[in-house]
């Protein structure tokens, strides 16, 4: 009986060992509830609307679709992602291109293609394809990053779906293919000295919109990176000029924005422009979140929420859902789920042995690193509202299954770490 015993036990150990082994269930759980979460934001956002209530529903398939699609992703071959990156790519932007002819206009941006009952995102698939295609260029034994010809290369493969994706404008979208593209090339192995003058330009730019001692405090930081780097004088100057002529160009693009995107910025600077108009969602937003006290007022109790106070608050305010309806220790709990799911793929990243899977991983991060602080910021006013979806949790079929797909892929891969093809 002692040794059946032992034997069960030791049996009971290495199945426990091996499902442990292939399977990470702390990013596994941490997506799954935010999914959880955010279906029930949806129905709370959309339970005294009853035209749009249907919207949950359609998430919920879209999430038990999700699923399903994921669980096929999780267990094929590595060596297929590989396989697929190209064609993937040049698909995704084939579609990129049909939707700026017929695409469907939302919110001022042209970024829909629809088949019946069906809405499609290009974009989405897009953000997946381009880290692929990002991924199989870094495999390549000729490819270098820290030569001219790498850096244009890789430099293509983002360009062309981002342009296309700008004449569609959707600036939030751009800003995520930004940050795929420093942060793949980053753990790719550009230099820190090559990531500063590639993201500078953006930072300078961005504090250029904020106003005059913003872009000063800005200019003089670089100046002073610049003196810490320690590189040639003319080459200094010359990053610094490139900076100042980035500050120039923002100044000439802003008189270029669609009029509800120029509101938008200038509500950021000043939330009290337009109250009533561009800056009605912010401001309410900032409301419902800061209702919501310590412990919030309970699922389907948010008046903000209940009384349709902030429009299509299922989609880009998500969060102000769950400020008001479970309050600030609500609002740390989803925080933490999300530093759990970050967290757990860059452990993936950095223990992978393949330099193709690692690299997808790590700029799989930087898609969600960017809509969680972008999604978040706008929602409590830190950032400017330029409508980017919050992952797993805000409603839209594509971002949905796209977000669940990355996230399989980053869990197949977790059950090959240790394979270096």
């Amino acid at each position: 009986m002692i040794k059946f015993l032992q034997l069960n036990n030791s049996i009971k150990e290495k199945v426990e060992t091996g499902i442990t082994d292939k399977l990470d269930f702390y990013l596994l759980f941490s997506s799954v509830l935010l999914i959880v979460f955010g279906l029930l934001s949806i129905y709370s956002s959309t339970y005294n609307i009853l035209p749009l209530h249907i919207n949950f529903y359609k998430q919920l398939i879209f999430a038990i679709a999700g699923i399903g699609i994921g669980l096929i992703v999780y267990f094929l071959p590595p060596k297929f992602f590989d396989l697929l990156s190209i064609p993937f790519y040049l698909f995704s932007l084939f579609l990129l291109i049909l939707v700026i002819f017929f695409g469907k206009k939302v919110s001022g941006n042209q970024n829909w293609l629809t088949f019946g009952f069906i809405s499609l995102q290009p974009s989405e698939i897009a953000k997946f394809a381009v880290i692929l295609a990002l991924a199989h260029l870094f495999n390549k034994e000729y490819f270098n990053i820290n030569s001219i010809k790498g850096f244009l290369m890789s430099g293509l493969i983002v360009a062309v779906p981002t342009i296309l994706i700008i004449f569609q404008k959707d600036i939030g979208t751009a800003l995520v293919f930004f940050s795929i593209f420093v942060f793949g090339l980053f753990w790719s192995g550009l230099s820190a000295f090559s990531v500063f003058v590639l993201i500078s330009p953006a930072i300078a730019s961005f504090a250029s919109i904020l106003g005059i001692i913003p872009l000063l405090l800005v200019l003089t930081l670089i100046i002073l990176i610049l003196i810490y780097f320690k590189r040639d004088f003319f080459l200094s100057l010359g990053i610094f000029a490139l900076n100042l002529s980035a500050v120039v160009i923002t100044e000439l693009l802003f008189h270029l924005l669609s009029p509800y995107q120029v509101n938008r910025i200038k509500n950021f600077l000043d939330p009290n422009f337009d109250p009533l108009g561009s800056g009605y969602n912010a401001i309410q937003a900032k409301i419902a979140v800061g209702s919501g006290g310590l412990f919030g007022k309970g699922f389907l109790a948010g008046s903000q929420t209940q009384l349709k106070f902030i429009p299509e608050q299922w989609t880009d305010f998500i969060f102000c859902v769950v400020g008001e309806e479970i309050g600030f220790l609500g609002s740390i709990f989803i925080l933490i789920l999300y530093f759990i799911l970050i967290s757990r793929m860059i452990y993936i990243a950095r223990t992978n042995d393949s330099l193709f899977r690692s690299s997808i991983v790590i700029m799989i991060v930087s898609v969600f690193l960017t809509h969680i602080f972008i999604n978040i910021g706008m929602t409590i006013g830190l950032v400017p509202v330029i409508g980017i979806p919050l992952p797993l949790m805000s409603y839209g079929g594509s971002a949905l299954v796209t977000n669940i797909v990355m996230i399989a892929t980053a869990l197949n891969f977790y059950a090959a770490r240790n394979r270096y093809s």
